[in-house]
């Protein structure tokens, strides 16, 4: 069993003290882009993943795209841009498919949504930079024996 705090689109917004305490006690911190560069102390969290978004022109040592696989949940985590997620969800569940991924999670449009197409559950944590169009939100999610459970979480 793992434990993942997901987030996004931070556009340089600190985390609250009290989130923070969530992302340390998580087996995972995955961020999916735009602020990678602002996150401060959390990157040195054992478990970070983090990937590129459209804003992150500068950072270096990070993809845009990673695989992640825990406890039998194979996940593909991406900022979403490359896959045009504003305008559909198609794109990025062929790829999902192309790398056997049963889960993407995914950033970019700053909503928080689930959705399920061919088999793929998609998740998008929301934003949380407080100037986005809907509140602030992460997912916490938990990976045990080939399943995935998760809630957004609204600041």
């Amino acid at each position: 069993m793992h434990t993942l705090f997901v987030f996004s689109d931070t556009h340089g917004t600190q985390l609250p003290d009290p989130v923070l305490q969530i992302a340390e006690e998580s087996d995972k911190v995955v961020f999916l882009g735009d602020g990678l560069n602002r996150l401060g102390d959390i990157l040195l969290h054992k478990g970070f993943i983090g990937v590129t978004g459209n804003c992150d022109w500068t950072t270096r040592g990070f993809n845009r795209e990673e695989v992640l696989e825990l406890d039998g949940v194979r996940m593909l985590l991406t900022h979403g841009h490359d896959y045009r997620v504003k305008s559909g969800l198609l794109d990025v569940t062929m790829r999902a498919k192309e790398l056997n991924c049963s889960v993407v999670f995914y950033g970019h449009t700053h909503f928080a949504a689930a959705d399920e197409y061919d088999g793929v559950l998609l998740i998008c944590p929301g934003a949380i930079e407080s100037g986005a169009l809907t509140p602030p939100s992460y997912v916490y999610a938990v990976t045990a024996n080939g399943k995935l459970t998760f809630k957004h979480v609204t600041l």
